[in-house]
């Protein structure tokens, strides 16, 4: 009877310490790291003219030098 009576006492401690578990605190960090800001250009205005006549469709447009630098 006293086996009984000390295990059943044990069953009821650890289970009163498992149930008295308080989750730890999480706390995470963010780093924030600013980008570089853009740079935008102004668009050139638009030097295409398109004629619509009885002779067919003409198109002209000027040339523009378009160059892509790695930064």
């Amino acid at each position: 009877m006293k086996k009984h009576i000390g295990f059943f006492l044990m069953f009821a401690m650890v289970t009163i310490m498992a149930c008295n578990d308080k989750p730890a605190e999480v706390k995470k960090e963010v780093i924030i790291v600013p980008t570089a800001p853009v740079v935008v250009k102004e668009v050139p205005e638009k030097t295409t003219t398109i004629t619509v006549d009885k002779n067919g469709v003409k198109v002209q447009a000027k040339k523009v030098n378009v160059v892509i630098k790695k930064q």
